[in-house]
């Protein structure tokens, strides 16, 4: 990990706030390190590049949601086969606050480079298709990686808006 640290995927306000404690395994903490590995720190090195050549501030990348303990993840209500529940998903808010862009660079790094990942999902858009946060699933708790680009919109999963 060059540009995270395990613990940005494992704090979480809604655990401390219930006492619940959200170490991850060995195998989630496997899965975490492979993700950032293979997936987060190369698009943030290539975030940095974006950003310096468009001059718009910091690549700095923030984890809002990652790695989720069985308890912790009923109570949010994931999906009982949520990646986040194996360590292999995290949720990602650029510093800078670009996140239109963010979404619009990430999808085509993804689609560009080849990358193998499971799913990319702008969370929460409005109705300029500006999301709340970007997901990155990196493998299903099964291993597969579909590459499916999504929207989340009016509680709805549709095709990613541009």
């Amino acid at each position: 990990m060059k540009h995270f640290e395990l613990n940005e995927f494992v704090v979480s306000a809604m655990a401390k706030a219930n006492k619940i404690d959200n170490t991850p395994t060995e195998s989630a903490t496997r899965h975490i390190n492979e993700m950032v590995n293979n997936l987060l720190d190369p698009l943030r090195e290539a975030w940095a590049v974006y950003c310096a050549n468009e001059h718009i501030g910091s690549p700095a990348l923030r984890v809002s949601s990652g790695y989720r303990c069985p308890q912790l993840n009923k109570m949010v209500g994931g999906s009982p086969t949520s990646a986040h529940a194996a360590g292999y998903a995290a949720d990602i808010v650029p510093e800078n606050g670009r996140l239109l862009e963010f979404k619009r660079f990430a999808r085509e790094w993804l689609q560009k480079t080849g990358r193998k990942f499971d799913q990319m999902i702008s969370e929460d858009e409005d109705g300029k298709g500006v999301p709340q946060w970007v997901h990155f699933g990196y493998k299903r708790p099964n291993g597969d990686q579909r590459k499916a680009f999504k929207s989340y919109f009016k509680k709805q999963y549709i095709p990613m808006t541009k």
